[in-house]
């Protein structure tokens, strides 16, 4: 039998949380610098490349690591390693295949994409992206076929490699591109080639090859995770050793295995897909509809931002403007989700295992624990994002005050919404890991269409016009977990204690984002904006977890999970602070 040591939920979902951090914090040193360089309008070009990227990727490969985590786990639990590696193979093989015709899709379709969107400014950055999908579906064939073992440090490294790259590449080529620009309007007066009949033009006509050179960035960052995948899967292996292969039965035939790989994979694909359509609905509608509003009545949007519209932006222009300061609230958002998804991943191959061996205590302890530790990470969050969504954007985004006034009450509603979506991946991941691929497609497209008549119905009316996006996400979202989390528990034929799992982390977050409110409007009085931020998220933290303390919302099987967690349960149990 095998000597290979397998991760635990909560292990695997520590080490993938703190590369997620890592990768987050790495993240900031990149996006934050990178939109006080190129501004709101340079991130709307920079932001509907990645959204484009997003679908293909979702089209192409996006269920095929879900499908192979969950063959590949189920597999190693029943000692098949014959089968666990020729499902690699095959997997390897259809990421090729599918990643090629990605990125071919993402290179032709650049033109006709950016047309629909009235927004051909952003066709370079949208082209230059293209090859990033075979790059990141390779990397998938890896981090799936690891994570299903249980091993999640592939995964992790491959991140902080991916961000490291990002963050120097992309900013060297943004940067260079903003320069060779500007000095050649200096020489010439043009800028790569267009006439610019001011400086101001100029600073804006540059802005789509800056996040072009910022997205060729990031196809360099994904090239390097490539490699280091490859590199170390050679070096090192995979675990499993010739015994285990000797011991273990013949594998299933390659059409077999191929066809339920495939089975697996179309589902959780086309629920990626309709996930990421959401924010394909948002670049189109939102664009668009602004558009609309603006041509009903522009005086009462340019009143409305009259003091951050740049007074040489064109109205045409004002639609992107607007994108891009609500896609700086997103960005801030979708940290939370972020950090939750790592416990969906971390999930699946648990689940799949207990669902695959049919045993019932691993499996509702295992749904129990994921909805629980979801729940107590992610509602202060999103309720301290909703608290202080001001402070935050304006300590993130110095450089752009006028844009943060657009985008901080637009993160106070996604902080709300930060409640649900956050619960969105883990409640999916483990309905794919029971079988039940078809849920999340149904739900996704459910929501999906209350988002799209959201923004289509709200955002053209030019007293609301952007300002309503956020809603779209929240009720989304809001529809999607209220019909999921009842589906999982009756499918998997197991019941949660709500008030454990959802209610008393939801009290305490509704203490920490008062805490985190008030300490806010106290503290900035007497001390100055960026310490006071960075204070008040502190004090929050410390009501938060003296709340969960108090309403002994952590439990003893929560603790047995952590490295070292009999003895740390056993010190808390002594003091009375866990059952």
């Amino acid at each position: 039998m095998t000597t290979r040591k397998k991760q635990t939920f909560l292990q695997s979902a520590m080490i993938l949380m703190g590369a997620t951090l890592i990768v987050k914090v790495i993240g900031v040193f990149f996006k934050m610098p990178l939109t006080n360089i190129i501004g709101a309008a340079g991130m709307g070009y920079f932001n509907i490349a990645y959204g484009l990227f997003n679908t293909l990727y979702a089209l192409s490969v996006a269920g095929l690591p879900v499908a192979v985590s969950k063959m590949v786990a189920e597999n190693a639990a029943l000692c098949r390693y014959r089968d666990v590696r020729r499902i690699r193979r095959l997997s390897t093989f259809a990421f090729l295949v599918t990643g090629t015709a990605g990125s071919l899709l993402m290179y032709f379709g650049a033109r006709p994409y950016v047309q629909f969107n009235r927004n051909e400014e952003a066709y370079y950055a949208v082209a230059v992206m293209a090859p990033a999908i075979l790059f990141v579906c390779l990397t998938s064939s890896f981090r799936g076929y690891y994570e299903g073992l249980r091993n999640m440090y592939p995964t992790a490294v491959s991140q902080v490699v991916e961000a490291l790259a990002k963050l120097v590449f992309g900013m060297w080529f943004a940067t260079d591109m903003m320069e060779r620009g500007l000095e050649e309007y200096k020489r010439l007066g043009t800028v790569f080639g267009r006439p610019s009949p001011s400086l101001e033009r100029a600073q804006l006509d540059v802005l789509p090859y800056a996040a072009a050179g910022a997205i060729a960035g990031i196809v360099v960052s994904t090239l390097l995770g490539t490699l280091y995948l490859w590199l170390r899967h050679r070096l090192a292996g995979d675990g499993i050793t010739r015994e285990d292969l000797q011991a273990a039965p013949q594998p299933a035939g390659r059409r077999v295995l191929m066809r339920r790989l495939v089975r697996l994979a179309i589902p959780v694909c086309l629920g990626s897909l309709v996930l990421n359509i959401t924010t394909l609905i948002d670049i189109s509608s939102i664009t668009n509809r602004l558009s609309t509003a603006i041509a009903r009545d522009s005086a009462a949007i340019l009143g409305m931002y009259q003091n951050a519209v740049p007074p040489a932006m064109e109205l045409e222009d004002i639609p992107n403007f607007l994108y891009g300061a609500y896609t700086m609230a997103v960005t801030v958002f979708n940290l939370v989700p972020a950090i939750t998804t790592t416990f969906g991943v971390s999930a699946l191959p648990m689940i799949a295992a207990a669902w695959g061996t049919k045993n019932r205590g691993e499996l509702t302890r295992g749904i129990g624990s994921v909805l629980r530790i979801t729940s107590i990470v992610a509602f202060p969050a999103g309720l301290g994002l909703c608290a202080l969504s001001g402070p935050i954007l304006q300590l993130l985004y110095p450089g752009d005050t006028a844009a943060v006034q657009i985008a901080a009450p637009m993160l106070r509603t996604l902080g709300i919404a930060v409640l649900f979506v956050s619960l969105a991946t883990p409640v999916n991941s483990m309905l794919q890991a029971i079988g039940r691929v078809d849920v999340p497609v149904k739900l996704m497209l459910g929501g999906g269409l209350l988002k799209l008549a959201t923004n289509y119905l709200f955002i053209a009316d030019p007293q609301i016009n952007i300002q309503v996006a956020p809603y779209g996400t929240l009720i989304c979202y809001a529809f999607i977990i209220l019909f999921s989390v009842p589906i999982l528990c009756r499918c998997a034929r197991i019941s949660i204690p709500v008030v454990q799992t959802f209610g008393k982390p939801l009290l305490a977050a509704v203490g920490c984002g008062l805490g985190a409110w008030a300490a806010q409007g106290l503290l900035a009085r007497r001390l100055p904006a960026t310490l006071a931020t960075f204070a008040a998220i502190a004090i929050a933290g410390i009501i938060y977890m003296l709340f969960l303390f108090l309403l002994r919302a952590i439990t003893k099987d929560d603790i047995f999970m952590l490295p070292g967690g009999e003895k740390i349960a056993k010190a808390l149990e002594k003091r009375g602070m866990i059952r």
